[in-house]
């Protein structure tokens, strides 16, 4: 759990999101634009990239789901929720962000399975990479706290 949130770790945090975001974004409108020009919203400028408007709206995503990270994921408003519990909630409120901003937004039509199997599977594979991602980033930071830990107590021996 993120103990130190401070004015800068949040919006370094809602960018460096907006930022990976509009990149994947941008590399769909490459690989998928022009078929999905006039289909979705999102496509607007075919391959061409993402429009000033989706950008916006992705921005307002982000922001969104960070709030919703920070509130969840510290111990500055909620205070003895577990991390499984906490997760399955950062989850579940990220996709419904996403549900709100696919409707009134109209990301692409709802009334096309594949759209929303292809959404679904997206949203999927960033859930499971997000998390090994974090696993990763945890098991270093104890290794590290580990080792210090052990020198601490070398350090102590020797006094």
């Amino acid at each position: 759990m993120d103990k130190d949130v401070t004015v800068f770790s949040f919006f370094s945090q809602i960018f460096m999101l907006y930022g990976i975001t509009t990149g994947l974004f941008n590399i769909f409108c490459l690989l998928f634009g022009e078929s999905a020009y006039g289909y979705s919203t999102m496509f607007s400028l075919g391959n061409a990239g993402v429009g000033v408007a989706t950008s916006f709206q992705l921005l307002a995503a982000v922001s969104l789901i960070t709030v919703l990270r920070f509130v969840l994921m510290t111990d500055v408003l909620i205070k003895g929720m577990s991390l499984a519990a906490r997760v399955v909630a950062m989850f579940s409120g990220a996709f419904l962000t996403m549900l709100a901003f696919i409707f009134v937004f109209d990301w692409f039509p709802s009334d096309v399975p594949l759209a929303w199997i292809s959404f679904i599977v997206c949203f999927g594979v960033s859930c499971a990479v997000s998390t090994i991602i974090s696993a990763i980033a945890e098991r270093q930071e104890n290794r590290k706290l580990e080792e210090a830990l052990r020198r601490c107590k070398e350090e102590k021996r020797e006094l």
